[in-house]
């Protein structure tokens, strides 16, 4: 077990753009890890500044309207110094007991990946049902051995270049953490309704694409 003063052999890859209000929590959150990557997609506001001042790596990414997006970008030309690595969106937060768990499970030789369930909060309250919760996401793999999957969406006008509702395809055995990671927006509730009227169109392509077998 590492000690809270010791940091974690793993490296945190976090995506953002112009994200100012949600950066500080979430880089304080992840304090712990030896690494911390935030890949911007040139933003306008403070978030490259705060994450200079909280020691964090800043890479530039430039989307080209093709695959790959950001995140899996990042898997292929990031250099990172750990086998393992930890992906976190702006709005979440690493707990002191996530991180504990964390440090215990990646020394187990048997796994190369594990589901991290996240608690999301909504106007300050955590939403506990309608589906939202438990809430499964496969953050925490050896970089080398997962990437995300390509949906053929990439077309579509202003849903971004970051993989959102992609899933991790991982080459190898799977655990799930018991830990919760937490989803704390602190922006408004007009940055909620712009990007769900982003992720709709995403979806819709989605199943436009499966439905006339185009998903592949």
């Amino acid at each position: 077990m590492f000690s809270q003063s010791e940091k974690i052999p793993v490296s945190v890859l976090i995506p953002a753009k112009n994200e100012e209000s949600n950066l500080p929590a979430c880089l304080e959150s992840v304090a712990r890890a030896d690494e911390v990557f935030v890949v911007d997609s040139q933003s306008s506001d403070r978030s490259i500044e705060i994450s200079t001042n909280y020691g964090a790596n800043v890479v530039q990414f430039y989307f080209n309207g093709r695959w790959p997006k950001k995140k899996n970008w990042s898997l292929d030309n990031l250099p990172f110094r750990n086998e393992w690595v930890l992906i976190v969106d702006c709005d979440e937060r690493i707990t002191p007991e996530l991180w504990d768990e964390i440090a215990t499970v990646i020394q187990d030789p048997d796994y190369n990946g594990y589901y991290l369930n996240r608690r999301v909060f909504f106007l300050g309250q955590w939403i506990r049902y309608g589906g939202k919760y438990p809430d499964w996401n496969l953050r925490l793999f050896k970089h080398k051995s997962g990437r995300y999957e390509n949906l053929n969406t990439e077309d579509i006008p202003n849903t971004g270049d970051n993989e959102v509702h992609e899933h991790v395809i991982l080459d190898g055995k799977v655990g799930y953490l018991k830990n919760d990671m937490l989803h704390i927006d602190f922006r408004d509730i007009y940055h909620w309704l712009e990007r769900h009227n982003r992720y709709s169109n995403w979806e819709a392509r989605v199943y436009y694409n499966i439905l006339t077998g185009n998903d592949e």
